[in-house]
């Protein structure tokens, strides 16, 4: 499996973001979903990785430089496609993702995530993440969970 940066033209790229927002589609309501979109992954303070193989993106992340009174990166689209799970992915971007908001000295990393998401969330949990209010221009909401985990 090759690490790459995830590049909007890249159809492999397109069809990821697809099945992601197919499946937060088919667990919350479309109106609570606030994805990065395919076009925004070449913005400034945008981190984008994929891991790729023969099948395209198994599985892709990022980070989003946000600025709320103080600095702070948002994890946005964490995915793992269905037959890659459980093979330890999820860690894998997670981790790349840290690294390079150490590397940017970013001090905090918020995300926002839904409560339907078990494995999802006790990833962040096993990564140190912990419960915390609304953030940036999110509002309370039963469909969002929003956690933190400060780099310091």
């Amino acid at each position: 499996m090759q690490l790459v940066d995830l590049d909007p033209c890249d159809q492999d790229v397109i069809n990821v973001f697809a099945d992601i927002d197919r499946l937060i589609s088919s667990l919350y309501p479309v109106a609570t979903s606030q994805a990065l979109t395919v076009n925004e992954l070449g913005l400034p303070g945008v981190y984008a990785v994929g891991l790729k193989n023969q099948d395209g993106i198994v599985a892709c992340g990022a980070i989003v430089k946000q600025f709320d009174g103080s600095w702070y990166g948002e994890i946005r689209r964490l995915y793992v496609k269905p037959s890659y799970r459980g093979k330890g992915l999820s860690r894998r971007i997670m981790q790349i993702l840290l690294h390079h908001a150490g590397e940017e000295e970013i001090p905090i990393i918020k995300l926002e995530t839904g409560p339907k998401q078990i494995q999802s969330i006790h990833l962040y949990e096993n990564l140190g993440f912990v419960q915390c209010a609304p953030f940036g221009e999110y509002t309370e909401n039963p469909n969002s969970l929003f956690m933190e985990l400060a780099l310091s």
